[in-house]
């Protein structure tokens, strides 16, 4: 298995790559500290699985794992030390195929790394209750569309994207539009909702008041 591990802490990053040499399914590692150098390296010779950091200065790990899933199609396992189970459901809209925490990492690394070579999707077992809430929160969530003014089926799938934390630019890579185009959708549910800004469309959309959200 050929490997490339994006990762900004250098101690890590040579614990890591030190542990995947030693397996003897993985055939090469190759590392960078750097989102824009890793997309460089993936167009120069592609690997079967990304192992990526999300919190990487400069571009981003979020950004990186959008360009290379969407760019590269090949399967990303994020490595993260976040606590913040909100990373989840934005990670599994941008495309990453695995989540490992990097407290547990040399525990599960061989069997989510393994998981992702084969097709398949490799989540601890934080990031799947996370995504089991989410969802089930999300299906609440479309429900509530037949309580607001009609809106077209576009218009919802935005509201949806909007009411689950999403900026412009993830909308636009999640329903695959412009962010120009989001934003004109946004005018039109604000002004079909009668609101005027995007907290009092989530509001709207979660049947609640602003009277009685505490922020």
């Amino acid at each position: 298995m050929k490997l490339l591990l994006i990762e900004d802490d250098q101690a890590y990053s040579l614990g890591i790559e030190t542990f995947l040499h030693r397996q003897a399914f993985v055939e090469d590692v190759r590392t960078t500290a750097d989102g824009e150098r890793a997309l460089e390296l993936l167009a120069e010779a592609p690997v079967d699985v990304v192992i990526l950091d999300i919190g990487l200065p400069g571009l981003g790990g979020m950004e990186v794992c959008r360009r290379i899933v969407s760019g590269f199609g090949l399967p990303v396992l994020i490595l993260t030390s976040q606590d913040d189970v909100s990373w989840v459901g934005r990670l599994w809209e941008m495309g990453a195929s695995g989540y490992l925490h990097k407290a547990v990492a040399l525990d599960h690394l061989e069997v989510a790394l393994r998981s992702l070579s084969q097709g398949a999707s490799w989540w601890d077992t934080t990031a799947t209750s996370a995504l089991r809430e989410r969802n089930q929160g999300l299906q609440q969530l479309k429900a509530n569309v037949i309580a607001l003014p009609p809106l077209t089926r576009r218009e919802g799938d935005v509201l949806v994207c909007l009411a689950d934390g999403l900026t412009n630019n993830e909308i636009a890579a999640h329903l695959g539009i412009t962010s120009g185009t989001v934003r004109i959708y946004l005018q039109t549910i604000f002004q079909k909702l009668g609101v005027t800004n995007r907290t009092q469309a989530v509001l709207r959309y979660l049947g609640r008041s602003e009277e009685g959200v505490r922020v």
